[in-house]
Order: structure tokens, then sequence, then C-alpha cells
């Protein structure tokens, strides 16, 4: 998790690459703050260490994603069901459109799948 940062109308910004630690990734978006009519959307990227592209989106029909247009939380979550699944590394895309906002982005929570 980091502190509160701040994303102005039209931004779009990659977080760091981290590697992944399960199958599935649960993530939480806190946004704290935003200007009149401003949406925070939080996509998951994904690739393996010897790819030197910027990544794929970990769903390729964009469906899995965190949109906030109010000051609150949202959770959603990525797997193994998602094409494409997560490889060895995973970053977040925020995208701001209209307005400015406030956010953070909690640690995630990583699980694997169960097997019987």
């Amino acid at each position: 998790m980091f502190t509160a940062q701040y994303l102005p109308s039209g931004a779009t910004v990659f977080s760091p690459w981290f590697e992944r630690q399960g199958d599935f990734l649960r993530a939480t978006a806190d946004l704290a703050q935003l200007g009149s009519g401003a949406q925070l959307v939080v996509e998951v990227f994904t690739k393996n260490k010897e790819d030197t592209s910027d990544g794929t989106n970990a769903d390729s029909g964009a469906t899995t994603k965190i949109t906030l247009t109010t000051a609150t939380r949202g959770t959603t979550e990525w797997g193994p069901s998602l094409s494409p699944a997560l490889k060895e590394l995973v970053r977040y895309k925020y995208t701001v459109t209209t307005n400015w906002v406030l956010f953070r982005m909690l640690t995630p929570v990583w699980f694997n799948a169960v097997k019987v």
C-alpha cells in the first residue's frame, strides 16, 4: 500500500512491476477525494520476466477492472479463468477521466486455487 496519490484529469499511469504471488489477485482501490464528474479506472497488466513489452491486459475482454466514481473503496479479483491468466509479473494501470482524483491502492491479497 502507498499513501494517497493525486492524479490529474486525463492521466494514465502504470505502477511498477511486482511479482505474482498466487493464482488469484484481489485488489482494492480506495478513492479518498475526487473532482466533480471524475472517474478512476484500475486495470491489471501482466507479462513474463523475459518479455520486453509493456505487458497485456490481464482480461482481454476488459470487463474485469475497478471503476470508481465516488469516494469509496472498490475491490476486484483477477485469476486463472481470465484470458490471459496472470503471468510472472503484474502491475496496475490507473486511468482518470474528466477531473482529478486522490486515491490509494491497498496491499494486494494473493491466494491459490483450491485443488481437491
